[in-house]
C-alpha cells in the first residue's frame, strides 16, 4: 500500500453527520471533469459549518434555540474536523498519477503521436508529489490530532451548556467558535501545500481524455483518413449555415486536413410535437487541405464579448470558401486557432514523438519533378497549385484525379 493509501485505511472513521455529505473513496481514478467538480464541491462544502448556521447568542433567542444552534454547527464541524476531504484530494492525485503513464502510452500504440511533452509531464508531476507527500501526511496527522482535541473540547462544552445555564452556553459559543477557526485554518493550509499540483494533475488527465475522445470519434468517422495522415485534435461543434442554424457534428484537424463530419441525431417520428423515434445522421460536410486556410479567428459575437465563433477563412481554390463554427462542449476558440496556426505553419511538428534512435523529421518541399505538369488523360498542362496536405488534383478540362 501506498503511503496515503495506509493513512486512509488507518483514519479515524467518519462521525454520523446528519445532513451532511459525505464523500466516497473510489478505487479508479475520476475523470477531470467529475475531479474539477468534486474538488469545487468539497471547496463549498466544507464551509457548510459557516455558511446556513442560525444566529447564536442573539440577545431575543431562547435557551432551546440556542442549544440547537450550538448542535447543528457542531455536527458538520465533526465532518469538517476529520479533514476526510483533505485525504480523499490525496488519494485523488495519488490514483491519477498512478494510471496516466498506462495511458498515455495507450495513446501512442493507437497512433496518437502529438503533444510529446506528456510523458515528460507525468515524470515531473509524479516527482513533485514523490517530495511532498510525505511532508503533507505529517502535516495531516499533525493538524489532525490537533482538530481532535478542540473537537473533545467543543463537545464536553456543548453537552455541559444542555443544562441551560446561560454561562455554560456563552461558553460553549465560544469553545465552538474558536473550533471553528481552526478547522477552516488547518483546511486552508492545507490544501495550500499540494493545490497547484492538484490543479496541474487534473489539467494533465483532462488532455488525455481529450485526445482518446478524439481517437474515438476517428474510429467511428464515416470517411476514411489517409495512411500517413496523424489526427491532431478534434471536438463537437456546429457547421453555421445561417446565423444561428446548422448541422452539428465532429470538428477534425489533422496535420494534413480541417475536417467537419456532421453527427447528430434527429427526429424520424413524432406525435403531438414529441420525438418518438429518431435515428444518427452521419456524413461529411467539408474537407479542406491545410495549405487552403487562408486566415482563423476567434470572434466576439457572444455575450459580454466571448469569443463564441471560430471563422476559418478558404483560399479559392478550396470546396469552400469559409466556414462559421461554434464549437461546443468546452472547446476554446482562441485555442483552436491558435493549434490551426501550429499546423499551418508546420510548429506542430515539434510536437510529434519521435522514434527512439529516429531524428527529428523535418517537412521537406515537394521536389518540382516530383509535381505533374501534364494530365496523363487528355494531356492539359495543370496550373493547380500543390500545397500541404493536398492529396490529390483534379483535371479540370476532363475531370481526371491525379493522386500525389
Amino acid at each position: 500500500m501506498t503511503p496515503v493509501e495506509k493513512e486512509v485505511a488507518r483514519r479515524p472513521k467518519k462521525r454520523s453527520t446528519k445532513g451532511s455529505v459525505k464523500s466516497k473513496k473510489k478505487s479508479v481514478p475520476l475523470s477531470a471533469v467529475e475531479r474539477m467538480k468534486r474538488r469545487e464541491t468539497r471547496r463549498k462544502e466544507r464551509r457548510a459549518y459557516v455558511a446556513a448556521a442560525p444566529a447564536v447568542g442573539a440577545a431575543t433567542e431562547e435557551a432551546k434555540s440556542q442549544l440547537e444552534s450550538l448542535s447543528w454547527k457542531l455536527e458538520r464541524l465533526q465532518e469538517a474536523a476529520s479533514l476526510s476531504d483533505i485525504y480523499d484530494d490525496l488519494a485523488d492525485i495519488e490514483a491519477m498519477l498512478t494510471t496516466l503513464p498506462a495511458e498515455i502510452e495507450t495513446l501512442r500504440s493507437r497512433g496518437y503521436v502529438f503533444r510529446n511533452y506528456l510523458e515528460r509531464k507525468v515524470e515531473v508531476l509524479s516527482k513533485q508529489w514523490a517530495d511532498m507527500q510525505d511532508r503533507v501526511r505529517r502535516e495531516v496527522e499533525r493538524r489532525g490530532a490537533e482538530l481532535s482535541r478542540a473537537l473533545r473540547d467543543a463537545e464536553r462544552a456543548v453537552q455541559q451548556a444542555a443544562s441551560g445555564d446561560p454561562a455554560r452556553i456563552a461558553r460553549a459559543e465560544s469553545v465552538v467558535r474558536t473550533l471553528e477557526g481552526k478547522v477552516s485554518a488547518a483546511q486552508d493550509a492545507l490544501e495550500a501545500m499540494f493545490d497547484t499540483l492538484d490543479q496541474n494533475v487534473t489539467q494533465t488527465r483532462a488532455q488525455v481524455e481529450e485526445i482518446e475522445w478524439a481517437l474515438e470519434q476517428a474510429d467511428q468517422a464515416s470517411f476514411d483518413f489517409y495512411p500517413d495522415e496523424n489526427l491532431v485534435a478534434a471536438c463537437r461543434a456546429q457547421f453555421l449555415e445561417t446565423k444561428k442554424e446548422g448541422p452539428e457534428g465532429i470538428l477534425f484537424l489533422t496535420d494534413g486536413r480541417l475536417i467537419f463530419e456532421r453527427k447528430e441525431e434527429v427526429a424520424t417520428k413524432k406525435i403531438l410535437f414529441i420525438t418518438t423515434e429518431k435515428k444518427t445522421v452521419q456524413e461529411l460536410i467539408f474537407q479542406v487541405p491545410i495549405g487552403h486556410i487562408e486566415e482563423v479567428k476567434a470572434s466576439q459575437s457572444g455575450f459580454l464579448g466571448r469569443k463564441e465563433m471560430l471563422e476559418v477563412l478558404f483560399a479559392p481554390e478550396a470546396d469552400i470558401s469559409e466556414a462559421r463554427l461554434r464549437l461546443l462542449g468546452g472547446a476554446d476558440n482562441e485555442e483552436w486557432a491558435a493549434l490551426i496556426g501550429r499546423v499551418r505553419s508546420g510548429d506542430i511538428e515539434k510536437e510529434r514523438v519521435q522514434v527512439e534512435g529516429e531524428e527529428a523529421a523535418e517537412a521537406e518541399p515537394v521536389a518540382p519533378a516530383e509535381v505533374p505538369t501534364k494530365c496523363p488523360n487528355c494531356g492539359a498542362i495543370l496550373t493547380t497549385p500543390i500545397v500541404k496536405g493536398m492529396r490529390e488534383i483534379t483535371c479540370e478540362y476532363c475531370g481526371t484525379v491525379i493522386r500525389l
